[in-house]
């Protein structure tokens, strides 16, 4: 039975629609999202015929309660594994090889990766397009504003967006200030390249170290895939910072060029490409609290960026703060 309370969600990516789907039956929980679909960085778009997973590659699934989750998709047919043949690369050519199968399963939504933001979503209060400009806390609750549109109130806020952007709306010296401001993601480039034709690369998945680029797979060779055969190409996410606010058509020269050097597929081969920059895109392993609440005045962060740069950690750091919130929801 659903109380009262309202809760104002900021951010349709895995965490914030773990907590609004763990809570929805008990709260009035309404998701604000500033694009127009969930998912968040677990995305997909099709370019010229080719439907590409620019974002999160895949994941895996290593604690029971995102296992639980998991197992529930593939039995509804959301994901499938993707066991493909995966290599390695440095600085001197091929330096590893193995096949992946059932264990550990790499998981990809299916058709594609926005397989699965769509599949959370379902049934849940999502306002799209709803690009939170600022928040005000008055003395009956929270009020969120996009522009002079006003939503609110809300007993709890809980925000979802990289740290840096909770910073930006977060009232001035919040207490949440001191963890927040020493997380800093990292950004990347995303390389989407149309083939003219299917090409074996000999892999597909690749990691590549000591280079630009850190991953290239033949994202076509995922299971389910249709239309035009595609490759994925990552770059660096040091690279990526350094080279953040150069021009894109030379950041896309510069990866194809690393594609091509690195595996020895031919330009002529490539029908066309584009480059997605993502700022926010990773986060290194963090020790501090996987959630910060503040019940006092009913405001809560949650996200990968408080464990690690993954979609089970943005599920384990929304999955708790909801179960606490839960247990103390007559503070709020």
């Amino acid at each position: 039975m659903k109380t009262d309370i309202r809760v104002a969600v900021i951010g349709a990516g895995i965490s914030g629609l773990t907590f609004t789907r763990a809570l929805d039956n008990r709260f009035n929980v309404t998701l604000f999202e500033k694009a127009n679909r969930p998912g968040g960085r677990v995305t997909s778009k099709i370019i010229g015929g080719a439907d590409f997973d620019y974002g999160a590659q895949f994941f895996t699934a290593k604690t029971e309660p995102f296992q639980s989750v998991v197992n529930e998709m593939a039995s509804e047919g959301v994901i499938d594994n993707w066991q493909g043949h995966f290599i390695e690369f440095d600085h001197t050519g091929q330096c590893s090889q193995r096949a992946w199968d059932k264990t550990p399963p790499h998981y990809v939504g299916i058709p594609n990766m926005s397989a699965v933001g769509a599949w959370m979503a379902k049934s849940l209060d999502v306002c799209y397009q709803t690009h939170i400009s600022h928040i005000e806390r008055q003395v009956n609750g929270w009020y969120l504003y996009q522009g002079d549109l006003e939503f609110g109130p809300f007993d709890l806020l809980v925000m979802t967006m990289p740290p840096q952007q909770v910073c930006q709306l977060l009232p001035a010296g919040h207490s949440f200030y001191p963890q927040l401001s020493t997380i800093k993601m990292q950004s990347c480039f995303a390389l989407r390249v149309v083939l003219k034709e299917d090409i074996d690369l000999g892999f597909n998945a690749a990691l590549v170290r000591d280079h630009d680029i850190s991953w290239i797979s033949k994202n076509s060779s995922k299971p389910k895939r249709t239309g035009a055969p595609s490759i994925i190409v990552h770059a660096t996410n040091n690279w990526a910072d350094v080279h953040l606010n150069d021009d894109l058509a030379q950041i896309e020269k510069h990866m194809l060029h690393c594609l091509c050097k690195i595996t020895k597929l031919s330009p002529t081969a490539i029908a066309t490409s584009d480059v997605k920059k993502w700022v926010f895109a990773n986060a290194r392993k963090h020790s501090g609290s996987h959630y910060l609440l503040d019940t006092e005045s009913g405001i809560a962060v949650c996200g990968d960026a408080l464990i690690h740069g993954r979609i089970e950690s943005a599920f384990i750091s929304a999955q708790q703060l909801a179960q606490v919130v839960s247990q103390q929801i007559k503070a709020f």
